[in-house]
């Protein structure tokens, strides 16, 4: 016999009072890899000797970019593509010692880089200021509580007209128009909420606009898009009231942590899919 979908309600204290924005969005698709992640405290182990993932080659590129904006966060140097390939042979580090990773990463990450600083120099006209990895914070109320959501921003500039432009750096896919619209993909949306509330530290300003800068590193090396339009402000009081929803309904210990409810949102990657076993629930008696 098909076994049941695993439905597990823990009792209202055990359930987390606080997630980062990406866990936000994994709580919306699938709220079973919070209740093993966070309320289990389950942690998937890398494999002995394994050959660097898409993970720890995104978390690479993307310290890359951080230290290069934090380094010069008053003005791009007259070397600017040749910087930020020194501080990516900095961050990749070990990894470069690895074929895959130099024959086939880091020709990707000098076309990366050379596109990142085309696109940086094309910004900087108005820009006040430019920081990166800023941590931030908004208060969500709830039924149980006072329910935090944290973020670090790959990156936020600022105009002298007081408009903020958000952006997250993408080495995978972007999320899809649907998932936006539907506020299923929050992560940018809540970003957006957190600076708008004042609680970057440091960061004051109206966020104007929301972009994924798309790292491919082909040609080009990287394609930007921005959500929300002119005027991201209906985007993310979507996402809030979408988060607040998810809050209030979790507030009630009846609520269970359930694996995937929505297939359509099923998430691309899960450390916990085994203990899911969906395919066994789902199947015809």
């Amino acid at each position: 016999r098909p076994a049941a979908r695993a439905a597990p309600r823990p009792p209202l204290p055990a359930r987390p009072r606080q997630l980062p924005v990406t866990q936000v969005e994994t709580w919306l698709r699938d709220p079973y890899a919070i209740y093993a992640r966070h309320i289990l405290r389950l942690r998937a182990l890398d494999p002995l000797d394994a050959d660097p993932d898409r993970a720890d080659l995104g978390t690479a590129i993307h310290q890359a970019l951080a230290e290069f904006v934090r380094r010069f966060r008053g003005g791009l140097p007259s070397d600017a593509e040749a910087e930020l390939l020194r501080i990516g042979a900095e961050t990749f580090g070990p990894l470069l010692s690895r074929p895959g990773v130099w024959g086939f990463w880091w020709p990707r990450f000098t076309r990366i880089a050379r596109w990142f600083v085309t696109a940086a120099a094309e910004r900087r006209a108005g820009l006040v200021d430019s920081v990166s990895e800023h941590q931030g914070a908004l208060v969500i109320a709830g039924p149980a509580g006072p329910f935090t959501v944290t973020a670090i921003a790959d990156r936020i500039d600022r105009h002298a007209d007081g408009g903020l432009v958000l952006v997250d750096y993408k080495t995978g896919s972007v999320p899809t128009r649907a998932e936006i619209d539907q506020a299923i993909a929050v992560q940018l949306p809540l970003e957006g909420a957190i600076a708008r509330d004042g609680a970057f530290a440091g960061i004051a300003g109206v966020p104007a606009r929301l972009e994924y800068w798309k790292l491919t590193g082909r040609d080009p090396g990287g394609v930007i898009t921005a959500i929300g339009g002119d005027d991201p402000g209906e985007l993310i009081d979507r996402a809030v009231a979408r988060v607040s929803a998810q809050i209030a309904r979790f507030d009630d210990p009846a609520t269970p942590y359930l694996p995937v409810p929505v297939a359509q949102w099923q998430p691309r990657y899960s450390d916990y899919a085994h203990l899911e076993r969906l395919d066994e629930s789902e199947a015809a008696p």
